[in-house]
């Protein structure tokens, strides 16, 4: 019987996934099964993703906001808290080589406040965080290489996920 209890090999999380979700690795919760895929889309292992997560000290690398623990990670339904972002002039395709990564934002910032920002005539771009992060991107820092903390298990809620189970 204890074949049948399920746990994430993710987050820990005991909850059985409703069987119609779709998601690539069986072994994984919804919701840790689309940060993996979304890492991979972008050109990142988790390793790497915890990694700019570490040096952005947890935080949306523009506005310094933190996932809900309540309303992002215990609602799989919801789309994720964290977005990767990328230079969008460097990959002609939906996805990203890796190389091009920025950071990770929070869903406001990727999706409304730096696509406003970079369409802002040079002259109007003149915020201080903006370009901070622009001309020095976290994911590029030598600091947000891999070390072994970002290949262990952290708190669920700060989303990171076990890279020990993906072989990474």
């Amino acid at each position: 019987m204890d074949d049948d209890y399920f746990v994430c090999l993710g987050c820990g999380d005991d909850e059985e996934p409703n069987p119609r979700s779709r998601r690539h690795n069986k072994e994984l919760c919804v919701r840790c099964n689309r940060w993996q895929r979304q890492a991979w889309r972008y050109g990142l292992t988790i390793a790497r993703f915890n990694a700019i997560l570490r040096v952005q000290e947890w935080t949306c690398a523009l506005c310094q906001e933190q996932p809900d623990c309540e309303f992002d990670y215990l609602q799989p339904d919801k789309p994720t808290f964290w977005q990767i972002d990328h230079d969008h002039s460097c990959c002609d395709k939906p996805s990203s080589c890796g190389k091009c990564v920025r950071g990770i934002l929070c869903r406001e910032c990727n999706t409304s406040r730096l696509p406003f920002y970079e369409r802002l005539p040079d002259v109007l771009q003149d915020s201080v965080r903006f370009n901070d992060y622009l001309n020095s991107p976290p994911a590029r820092r030598p600091e947000a290489e891999v070390i072994g903390i970002d290949k262990t298990f952290r708190d669920a809620r700060l989303t990171s996920l076990m890279d020990a189970f993906f072989g990474l």
